[in-house]
């Protein structure tokens, strides 16, 4: 049986007197109430007053309560739908990681600047050497397309296989360029005399005698003999 709690006073001293309650006609609710002073009706009654009050100022400010209050009941019934009831519960355990992709978009902005700091100054060192980075960026992608329409499957697999040859090695790359700048500097004395210059056996014996002569003819009798190992490789 429930029993209630009297304070009484006994010479000068508070103590406790319990008293059965009658839990057939008094809940947990009333005996709250009654021990404020206030009865349930009263309760209810005040708050139905601070509800009414709100609704009012709400109207008067175009608020309209009732369509926001179905509005928010039919959101509720859309929630509670197994299929997003399911959805949602996958989405508060993921809760974590979108906190953290929360923390990277923001500092997302900052990242921006840094590499656009990082770009202004390799422009700048750019500029300082004399390059035009935006012609070089234009000029690279338009060599880029060229190449993509010109090339097709089977150039392209010629050019890896030129990637992976010895051609592009720096003593390949260092003799190439030494034969270009012979085959220039000659084509240009040719032009200078104005005429064709001829040579003879003694001409080309007393040539013989120079020692750059000597040093082309030596590498290209290197070059033969290394030639004619590859070849015998190759047929073999």
């Amino acid at each position: 049986m429930a029993m209630l709690v009297h304070h009484i006073q006994f010479n000068g001293h508070r103590s406790f007197e319990m008293k059965p309650e009658n839990t057939q006609t008094s809940t947990i609710e009333q005996v709250l109430f009654e021990r404020m002073g206030v009865t349930v009706e009263d309760a209810l009654a005040s708050g139905t007053d601070v509800i009414d009050e709100e609704v009012s100022r709400a109207a008067a400010e175009g608020i309209d309560v009732e369509m926001r209050m179905g509005s928010l009941l039919g959101l509720l019934q859309e929630l509670t739908e197994p299929e997003n009831m399911k959805a949602l519960k996958t989405l508060i355990r993921s809760l974590p990681k979108l906190a953290e992709f929360v923390q990277i978009a923001e500092s997302f902005p900052n990242l921006i600047a840094t590499v656009g700091d990082a770009f202004d100054e390799f422009q700048q060192q750019c500029e300082a050497d004399g390059l035009d980075l935006e012609r070089s960026l234009l000029n690279g992608l338009n060599a880029a397309l060229w190449l993509g329409c010109q090339a097709d499957k089977d150039d392209l697999n010629r050019l890896g296989q030129l990637l992976k040859s010895d051609m592009l090695k720096p003593e390949a790359i260092t003799v190439v360029s030494n034969a270009a700048n012979a085959l220039s500097k000659t084509q240009q004395d040719e032009s200078t005399a104005g005429e064709q210059q001829r040579i003879g056996l003694f001409g080309l014996i007393s040539v013989m005698r120079k020692p750059a002569v000597q040093r082309a003819v030596a590498f290209a009798a290197k070059f033969g003999e290394k030639f004619g190992e590859n070849m015998d490789q190759e047929n073999t």
